[in-house]
């Protein structure tokens, strides 16, 4: 798996509070690491991280985790070569068939929901046949969740109470849902790895399930504490990431970096709350690293959300990188 690539692999998925911008922060973290080492990351979303450290070579073994099916099935999907073919060919089609109505934004915005509907009532279907439905129809729903993810607002996941992807349409440009050779990539990376589907609390590290070698890189990116009393928590799934959600990660977090041979990087947004519940709290720990820095978000929930922010970035060891600032 640590075969070094040439170029860094673009995450298939947007992905509301991905981390490409702050790629080269987190290499600079994993060259503290002997390498190749095992990599942990709980919260996947949309894997930027994880795409990078793969291209670099600096991973022996990875395991994934996410909580939200539908992004699961997709990664599943195009782990597996004959499914991704499928999963293209599908794609291809939407692609087309949208494209060919950005001169009518409003049969555009009516085909969206329609072909939005459609998802939900398909998904709605595989869980109910306790997803025994065959690779064929597993591919075609991935491929229906691809051209979602680059067809709506701001690249956004969310469902409502009853589970239903609810995102309107996002701008009506041309769209190009994939690009062949990267998704390929991508999916030869995903091809090695353990991919589950489940809360971070069931997963390794934290259910410290057998030894974790000493060389290893746990990445956690949870759902961000929002920085406004107006603000909504993350939701990206029915059951939701809270503010007890947040309390009990935090509590897990302070277990997980007293446990010296645990390499942890941890990110959420730079505000009271986030420096109470991983900051202040773990003061005593002497392996604690606080930094401060600046990202430019270029997708956003709302357009005004776009824009210069602070995040807070914690480490079990110092980082040594010109964005960050120690807290």
């Amino acid at each position: 798996m640590s075969q070094k690539k040439e170029d860094s692999l673009i995450p298939p998925l947007k992905w509301v509070g991905g981390k490409r911008k702050i790629v080269e922060i987190i290499q600079s973290a994993a060259e503290n690491i002997d390498s190749p080492f095992t990599y942990y990351e709980p919260f996947f979303g949309g894997g930027a991280i994880f795409f990078s450290l793969y291209s670099k070579g600096f991973l022996k073994n990875a395991h994934l985790n996410d909580v939200v099916p539908q992004v699961v099935n997709f990664y599943n999907v195009i782990s597996n070569e004959d499914a991704r073919n499928i999963l293209k060919k599908e794609a291809k089609k939407i692609e087309s068939k949208f494209n060919n109505l950005n001169a009518d934004i409003e049969k555009r915005k009516e085909q969206y929901i329609n072909f939005r509907e459609s998802f939900n009532d398909s998904w709605e279907y595989f869980v109910a046949e306790d997803k025994k439905t065959g690779p064929e129809s597993k591919a075609k729903l991935a491929a229906q969740f691809l051209a979602l993810n680059k067809l709506g607002f701001n690249g956004m996941y969310r469902v409502n109470s009853e589970g239903r992807f609810n995102i309107p349409m996002g701008s009506p440009v041309e769209k190009k849902l994939f690009d062949n050779e990267n998704l390929d990539a991508a999916g030869d990376a995903l091809s090695k790895v353990n991919f589950t589907c489940d809360d971070y609390s069931n997963v390794k590290p934290f259910k410290g399930r057998g030894r974790k070698p000493k060389n290893n890189l746990i990445f956690l990116d949870p759902p961000y504490i929002p920085n406004s009393k107006t603000a909504n928590f993350t939701d990206y799934s029915v059951e939701g990431f809270n503010k007890d959600s947040h309390i009990k990660l935090s509590n897990d977090f302070s277990n997980l970096i007293k446990n010296e041979n645990n390499n942890v990087v941890f990110t959420n947004n730079f505000n009271k709350m986030s420096l109470d519940l991983f900051v202040d709290k773990n003061k005593k720990n002497k392996r604690l690293n606080a930094y401060k820095f600046n990202i430019t978000k270029t997708i956003s929930a709302k357009n005004s959300g776009r824009g210069n922010t602070e995040e807070l970035l914690i480490s079990t060891f110092p980082i040594h990188h010109e964005r960050l600032e120690k807290v």
